[in-house]
C-alpha cells in the first residue's frame, strides 16, 4: 500500500503548491498578512506531502484494485480538511463551518454557511474558488483513472478515447498521458471563458474566479448579490455556454476539438443534455415572460436568463441571475433535474443521464418482452451497449443513491430542520447543487427554510458526509468498508 501513499502525496503535493495563486492574488490587492499566512500553509502542505513523496518515491508499482479504492476515499476524505485549516485561522470560523466551506467547494457542492463573502480578503475568497475547480479537476480524474476502468455503478471506459486500454494496462505513463490530457481541455476552457468575461467588461479577479466556476460546474461566488449586476449579458452568455460544456462528457468535447463527426453524431448522452437544457430554457423563458413588465427587450433577456439558470440546474451548479428565478418552477421539478445531473463523464453531479439511459432502455425492453416474449433485441442507447453486468451495476448504484439520500434526509430532519427542508438540502448536497436549497422555496407568508449556516452540529456533519459520499458515488466507500473483502486477506 506505499503506492498509495505516493500518490496521496502527490495529490496533496499539488494541492499545496496552487495555494500560490492565493498568494498571488493577495498581493496584488494588497493584503500582505494574508499573503503570509497562506504562504505559511502552502509551506508546511508542500513539506508535509512533499516529504511524504520522498520517503516512498522508491516504492513505485501499480495500484491493486483496493488501493485505488482507498487512495480515491483519502483524498476526498483527508485533503479537505488540509484545505479548511487557511479558511479558520484567516476567516476566524469554526472548524465544522470552516470543514463544510472546504469540502463544498472541493466537491464542487457551492453550498455555503457564509451569510456574505464580500467582508473577506480577495486571497482568501480566491483560495475558496480555486478549491471548487481543483475539485472539478479532481472529479474528473477520479471517474476516469477509478470508477470507469472498474466499473463502479455502471460506467465503462473501454471505448474512451482519452484510456485506451488503460484499465488493463494500468501503466504509470499512461496514467499521466490521461491526466495531462484532460488537464489541457479543462485549463484552456479556463482561460478562455476568463478572456471572453474580462473583453465583456467583467472586472479581472471576477472573469477568472466566474470562469473558474462555470467550468467545475461549481456553485461559489466571488460576490454578494445578483450575477447580472456584475456580468454583462455577453457574460452571463458567456457563462451560460461553459456550464453547457462543463455538463458534457470529455469524451464529446474531446471530439469535438478533434472534429470527429461520426463520433459526435452518436454520442447520445451529451445530446440529451443539451435537448434537457433546451425544453427547460424555453420554459423559464416564457414564465419569466409572463411575470415581467413588457419591454422592447423582454423575450431576448427572458430567453438569456432562462437559459442561464437551465444550464445552471443541468450542470449542477445552482446559481442564479437573480434570486427567486430558479424556485419559478415547482419544487420537485428542479430536485428531479439535479437528482439525474449532466453527462457522466464530466464534473456534474448526480445520477448522470447515461444510467438514466440504460434504465429506460431496459425498461422498455421488459415492456417489449411482454409482448413478444421470444423477441432478440440488443439493448442500446445510441453506440452504447447495455449487458445485463451494466444494468445491475446502474440498478446497485440507483437504489444505495436513493437509501443515502433517504438516510441522511432523516438524520437531518431530526436535527430540527423540517422534512421538506431536509430532503432538498440532502439532494442538493448529493448532487453537489448547493444552492438550489437556499433558492427560496417557502411558501409566501411561511417561516423561511433554515440556512445552511443554522443547521446543527449534526446537520452540518451529514451534509459533509452527503457531499463526499456524492463525490465518490457511494460504492466507493461501501467497497472499502467490505468485511468481506478485508476478512479473506
Amino acid at each position: 500500500m506505499l503506492v498509495v501513499l505516493l500518490y496521496f502525496g502527490a495529490v496533496g503535493l499539488i494541492l499545496s503548491v496552487s495555494m500560490l495563486g492565493a498568494v498571488f492574488v493577495s498581493l496584488l490587492a494588497g493584503e500582505y498578512e494574508v499573503a503570509q499566512r497562506l504562504g505559511v500553509y502552502l509551506l508546511l502542505g508542500s513539506f508535509v506531502f512533499g516529504s511524504l513523496v520522498l520517503a516512498v518515491m522508491n516504492r513505485e508499482g501499480r495500484l491493486p484494485e483496493v488501493g485505488k479504492l482507498v487512495l480515491v476515499t483519502a483524498v476526498w476524505t483527508i485533503l479537505p480538511v488540509f484545505a479548511a485549516l487557511p479558511i479558520v485561522d484567516i476567516s476566524q470560523l469554526s472548524f465544522l463551518d470552516s470543514l463544510f466551506e472546504s469540502v463544498s467547494g472541493i466537491s464542487t457542492a457551492g453550498g455555503s454557511i457564509l451569510k456574505t463573502v464580500e467582508s473577506w480578503p480577495q486571497g482568501l475568497l480566491f483560495w475558496r474558488i480555486q478549491l471548487q475547480w481543483f475539485g472539478g479537476f479532481l472529479a474528473l480524474l477520479t471517474v476516469l483513472l477509478i470508477i470507469a476502468p472498474m466499473r463502479i455503478g455502471g460506467l465503462t471506459s473501454g471505448s474512451s478515447i482519452f484510456l485506451g486500454n488503460l484499465d488493463r494496462d494500468g501503466t504509470q505513463h499512461r496514467a499521466l498521458s490521461l491526466i495531462l490530457k484532460i488537464f489541457a481541455i479543462y485549463a484552456s476552457m479556463t482561460a478562455i471563458c476568463t478572456i471572453v468575461l474580462f473583453m465583456s467588461g467583467t472586472r479581472a479577479f471576477y472573469a477568472v474566479t466566474l470562469a473558474m466556476t462555470a467550468v467545475s460546474t461549481g456553485g461559489f461566488l466571488p460576490f454578494d448579490g445578483a450575477i447580472d449586476t456584475f456580468v454583462s449579458p455577453v457574460g452571463l452568455f458567456t457563462m451560460s455556454l461553459f456550464l453547457l460544456l462543463g455538463a458534457t462528457s470529455v469524451f464529446w468535447q474531446r471530439m469535438l476539438i478533434d472534429r470527429r463527426l461520426i463520433g459526435l453524431a452518436s454520442h447520445r448522452e451529451s445530446y440529451s443534455v443539451m435537448v434537457l437544457i433546451g425544453i427547460l430554457a424555453v420554459i423559464y423563458m416564457f414564465i419569466i415572460v409572463a411575470i415581467s413588465a413588457p419591454t422592447a427587450n423582454a423575450i431576448g433577456n427572458a430567453l438569456l436568463e432562462g437559459f442561464f439558470v437551465a444550464t445552471s440546474l443541468v450542470a449542477t451548479s445552482g446559481i442564479e441571475a437573480r434570486p427567486g428565478t430558479i424556485a419559478l418552477i415547482p419544487l420537485i421539478v428542479v430536485l428531479f433535474i439535479v437528482f439525474v445531473g449532466g453527462s457522466a463523464y464530466s464534473t456534474t453531479g448526480g445520477l448522470k443521464h447515461y444510467r438514466v439511459g440504460g434504465m429506460l432502455v431496459q425498461s422498455w425492453s421488459e415492456i417489449e418482452r411482454l409482448i413478444y416474449p421470444h423477441n432478440v433485441k440488443p439493448s442500446k442507447f445510441g453506440t452504447q451497449n447495455y449487458d445485463m453486468n451494466l444494468m445491475k451495476a446502474i440498478w446497485s448504484f440507483f437504489t444505495v443513491m436513493i437509501l443515502t439520500i433517504a438516510l441522511f434526509s432523516v438524520v437531518i430532519a431530526a436535527s430540527g430542520i423540517p422534512f421538506e427542508a431536509a430532503i432538498s438540502a440532502t439532494i442538493s448536497a448529493f448532487a453537489t447543487a448547493g444552492p438550489v436549497y437556499e433558492a427560496g422555496w417557502a411558501a409566501p407568508g411561511a417561516e423561511a427554510w433554515p440556512s445552511y449556516a443554522d443547521f446543527s452540529v449534526t446537520g452540518k456533519i451529514a451534509l459533509i458526509g452527503t457531499m463526499i459520499l456524492g463525490r465518490l458515488e457511494v460504492l466507493v466507500l461501501l467497497s472499502i468498508l467490505s468485511t468481506k473483502y478485508w476478512f479473506n486477506r
